[in-house]
């Protein structure tokens, strides 16, 4: 019983970061540039994704316990219907892929800039 109530706990608690991260993105008195908030969307829907394909980030411990996740667990899954999600694990994972994908925005202007001079 207390395993189903930690489950839903965590489920809840996932679901409300997104939430609460989409209500901060698409409210219309946040003052950020369109590209800040669809870098984070892309971040967000990017670790949602990561988090629950099974192929990225599959590991399976010694106890039989498998974790899901890239480059963070984010999620695991202990058998018979029992799982977990890893808050911090997601957390991690959102500010890794909005860097990473800050970094690639910055590279791609560069290159559009380096090619706009060259001609």
């Amino acid at each position: 019983m207390a395993a189903v109530i930690e489950e839903m706990l965590n489920v809840l608690l996932l679901f409300g970061l997104i939430v609460l991260v989409l209500f901060s993105l698409l409210s219309p008195k946040n003052k950020m540039t369109s590209t800040k908030k669809n870098l984070y969307l892309l971040s967000l829907i990017s670790t949602i994704i990561f988090a629950l394909i099974p192929e990225i980030g599959y590991q399976v411990r010694s106890n039989g316990v498998i974790y899901f996740g890239f480059p963070a667990e984010a999620f695991e899954y202990r058998g018979v219907g029992v799982s977990t999600f890893r808050p911090l694990g997601l957390i991690f994972n959102f500010f890794l892929l909005n860097w990473f994908f800050k970094l690639l925005l910055k590279l791609w202007k560069a290159l559009t800039l380096a090619v706009k001079k060259k001609f």
